[in-house]
């Protein structure tokens, strides 16, 4: 640039402005920068239609012409092109491993040496206090990831749910489990190794006027004070066998002095250990054979009746536990860390008394609610014969969840569902809940229901014309076919009685249809027809 083209006083934005018109490219380099750019992003396309042709013949983007044109099943398709790309399954694995090299995660996962952190765990510590007036007005309007505005105050919803159990004679204890980055652990990721003003082990700003408020109103609140950094997995959302043992201690001491004198059951544990790999690892999508986080190990004390057949819930124990994932952790066979040894059965074996439950991963502030009512509106009644709810929500529920009122139906006569066998039925695709995507989230698979109509019989009884079932929409961070379903698509089922797997399958993340047309609907459990 000659001396000519500037002059004293000019701003650097003006010399830049200069420079840059200026710059001269040669033909053959332009070209040639050009005929790179089209061939990396026409390469894309071309590899995935390759890859997608030897596979089944032809390419998926062709099955657009086949949707109803709906904005869901366009939203849905795009979704589906996205997480099958070849390219992108191929490179982001590689890239995330070389990031980790550099101490750096991804959306969800934050990293700090052996220690995993999920995101909203670490912004409930971090982040504004949950009951902030501009936070609550914020909340209430939604966003992108809300279908409809969440209800943002959990104080509302937990009084309201406890006054409905107030009014039949029953107690509720919450238990709010503190989460990950906390104490010790809080201090690791904060900056200069503080943690900032008005955080005391891992408590949101809100948290204790929020405590004082349901605790004022008569609710118990258990072993939120035990926060700890030693009582959680490294690579793992979840809390070690030993704390959550210590706290169904503190709760059976709560809960045994409101039981009756008799009823009592002799339980015994044993000693298991178990090693995998904590859920927050496997978000990060890393290759096969990464080497940056090691496989844990933990011991596990499976509970057994006196007989030495695994623990079961009892429908009539007079206590009825509301949990999610980490009431699950250890209960679950499908999380990878052993089953029959959660917080539900540790709560039983320390009160040496039966107990029910409805535990179901993830949506702690209303799943549970949620399930309990459509159940009693179905004609179970849950609560028969119950003296006390136990509620356990991971404490980042009050900061990200959904706090919907849930008003509990009065069950006039407890006689749930007439006997129902298998059946197989075709039909078309009404509606269809979408699972998360693959990686997203803590928990590795996921049920999402569909409603069925223009229902045809194939095999079996069935005199209905439409049809509420669940059908696994994730196993093992990877979509299944019925996740691609799109409205309209005609399918056959093997089905039986949701009630006959609830047991096995119901402490799995589901996703919903919120339709109120479908709660009087006795839903399903399906599998395609092969």
């Amino acid at each position: 640039m000659s001396e000519s083209t500037t002059k004293p006083g000019m701003t650097r934005e003006q010399v830049a402005a200069i420079e840059l018109g200026q710059t001269d490219v040669e033909p053959r380099v332009a070209w040639g920068m050009l005929v790179v750019f089209l061939l990396v992003i026409v390469s894309v396309p071309v590899i995935q239609h390759v890859h997608e042709i030897r596979e089944t013949g032809a390419p998926k983007a062709w099955n657009v012409f086949a949707l109803e044109p709906t904005e869901k099943n366009f939203v849905a398709f795009e979704r589906e092109l996205d997480d099958e790309s070849v390219v992108g399954n191929w490179l982001l694995p590689r890239v995330q491993n070389v990031l980790l090299g550099l101490g750096v995660g991804n959306e969800k996962a934050y990293v700090d040496g052996e220690w995993l952190f999920y995101r909203p765990g670490v912004d409930y510590v971090t982040g504004p206090g949950f009951l902030e007036p501009s936070v609550l007005r914020r909340r209430a309007l939604g966003g992108k990831s809300w279908e409809t505005p969440p209800q943002p105050d959990p104080g509302r919803a937990i009084l309201d749910f406890s006054e409905q159990l107030r009014r039949r004679d029953i107690t509720l204890i919450l238990v709010p489990t503190p989460v990950k980055p906390e104490s010790a652990v809080a201090d690791r990721v904060t900056s200069g190794g503080k943690a900032p003003d008005g955080i005391a082990a891992g408590f949101n700003p809100s948290y204790d006027s929020w405590r004082r408020r349901v605790v004022e109103a008569g609710v118990m609140v258990v072993g939120d004070r035990l926060a700890r950094a030693g009582g959680f997995l490294r690579t793992d959302t979840h809390w070690v066998p030993e704390w959550m043992d210590r706290i169904t201690e503190l709760v059976a001491v709560e809960v045994r002095g409101l039981m009756s004198a008799e009823g009592e059951v002799e339980y015994a544990r044993g000693a298991e250990d178990v090693r995998n790999l904590g859920d927050i690892a496997k978000m990060l999508r890393l290759p096969e054979g990464q080497a940056h986080f090691e496989v844990e190990s933990v011991s596990i004390r499976p509970v057994r009746n006196s007989d030495g057949t695994p623990w079961q819930p009892d429908p009539n124990a007079e206590i009825l536990v509301l949990g999610d994932s980490f009431s699950n952790i250890y209960s679950l066979k499908g999380m990878g860390w052993g089953e029959h040894a959660g917080f539900v059965e540790q709560l039983s074996f320390h009160l040496q008394r039966p107990v029910d439950r409805i535990s179901i991963n993830d949506n702690g502030a209303f799943r549970t609610r949620q399930e309990l009512r459509d159940q009693m509106r179905r004609g179970r009644d849950r609560l028969k014969g119950k003296k006390v709810v136990v509620w356990q929500f991971a404490a980042r529920e009050l900061a990200v969840g959904d706090w919907r009122m849930i008003d509990l139906p009065e069950v006039k006569q407890d006689d749930p569902l007439p006997e129902r066998g298998r059946v197989t039925l075709r039909g078309r695709v009404a509606q269809r809940a979408s699972p998360p995507r693959p990686g997203s989230v803590p928990y590795k698979d996921c049920l999402i229901a569909i409603e069925l109509r223009e229902v045809q019989v194939v095999e079996g009884e069935f005199d209905a014309g439409r049809a509420l079932v669940f059908v696994w929409g994730m196993r093992d961070n990877v979509w299944t076919d019925a996740a691609r379903w799109g409205d309209g698509a005609e399918v056959t089922l093997d089905l039986v009685p949701w009630e006959v797997v609830e047991a096995k399958y119901g402490g799995y993340n589901r996703e919903e249809l919120d339709d109120v047309e479908l709660l009087d609907l006795a839903p399903w459990f399906g599998a395609p027809r092969e």
